[in-house]
């Protein structure tokens, strides 16, 4: 079961993989260039990041985007 810390983690991950493809798009986008090789496996990075998300906060379903008490909150 993870705890809320390692879903933050995951949380980081799929952040810091979302912005590196986002930079990588603009800087091939700037240039002129066609998607290649590198973006193709930062999407794939991107993707392995999101399912290990999806997994864990199936995993601990309590702990939600605003942390394990926003049920109480709402």
């Amino acid at each position: 079961m993870s705890s809320s810390g390692d879903i933050e983690l995951f949380r980081a991950d799929v952040r810091d993989c979302h912005d590196q493809v986002a930079l990588l798009r603009a800087k091939l986008y700037r240039w002129g260039f066609r998607p290649n090789a590198q973006l193709q496996e930062l999407e794939r990075e991107l993707e392995h990041a999101e399912e290990r998300l999806r997994d864990a906060t199936a995993r601990h379903p309590t702990v939600g985007p605003a942390g394990p008490y926003a049920a109480r909150w709402r």
